[in-house]
């Protein structure tokens, strides 16, 4: 028969649970359990005054100074969006993105020298091929090679760069940038991306971009930009944002080697094909 004594039965309920003891008496101890950790509540941009960035739409031409400048969680911005001859250089503040095509992009990149991504994701500045778009510029000879590639979902380019070009460390191992973040308020903030390359572009006008993502640092850079007209699936997912560019935007890429090409999309990140069958690879 089991014991049916005070201490037996604080032994067998210490087993299955954590317990503080508080003896009150020899005959009638207390039980008390352990406090349950607390978890806070994640603040998103949504709400009143909050607006959720990748929702923001305006026209190229119709651009306001800045498209966050509310002081709202991490905001408010940091640089600005009206980008022209005026705020060309090499101090620019611009978080216009525009992605063209092979030679006619740009990338984000630090405002600080030497700076390490993800000190400085929430106010990254875009730097470009051309000194068109009021942009920093990359230096000459900075990018050695990359791979652009058109397909029916979206644009992309994989490149080799030296960290330097974009205001990076040269030790900076790199990160993700996306127009959601964690808050919903993109990183960087504020920061719109623009282009004629698409679909949904007429060639000419500069249209502006909801759904993209990119991997800078370790000398690599990638940039996807997808259609707005597919919204299904989701080509340009940015759940994995710790496994790089190789994993996020597979290519045939080389250091030395400038290429641009046509391609079918590929299986949506997270999701790929193995002898006709799909499988999940994390």
């Amino acid at each position: 028969m089991l014991s049916s004594s005070p201490l037996f039965l604080v032994a067998a309920l210490a087993a299955v649970q954590s317990f503080t003891l508080v003896t009150a008496s020899a005959d009638a101890p207390t039980i008390t359990p352990a406090p349950s950790p607390t978890v806070a509540k994640r603040q998103v941009a949504g709400g009143s005054g909050t607006p959720i960035l990748s929702t923001l739409k305006y026209a190229y031409t119709d651009l306001p100074y800045q498209v966050y400048p509310y002081q709202v969680l991490r905001g408010p911005q940091f640089g600005f969006n009206q980008c022209n001859a005026t705020t060309l250089g090499d101090s620019s503040n611009c978080q216009t993105l525009v992605f063209n095509g092979p030679d006619d992009f740009c990338l984000w990149g630090s405002p600080d020298a030497s700076g390490l991504i993800g000190n400085v994701e929430a106010k990254v500045v875009a730097y470009c091929t051309k000194p068109y778009h009021g942009t920093r510029v990359i230096p000459p000879g900075s990018i050695s090679g990359l791979q652009w590639t058109k397909t029916s979902g979206y644009i992309q380019v994989v490149g080799y760069i030296k960290n330097a070009g974009l205001g990076l460390d040269p030790s900076d191992q790199g990160g993700e940038l996306d127009p959601h973040g964690a808050d919903l308020q993109g990183n960087p903030l504020g920061g719109v991306v623009y282009s004629n390359g698409t679909t949904d572009s007429d060639g000419h006008t500069l249209t502006q971009i909801y759904n993209w993502n990119t991997f800078v640092g370790g000398n690599k850079f990638c940039f996807k930009a997808c259609y707005n007209s597919v919204s299904s699936p989701d080509y340009c997912e940015n759940r994995y944002d710790l496994v790089g560019c190789d994993y996020n935007m597979p290519s045939s890429a080389q250091d030395g080697q400038f290429t641009s090409c046509d391609g079918d999309v590929q299986d949506v990140v997270g999701v790929y094909s193995v002898n006709g069958q799909s499988t999940s690879s994390l």
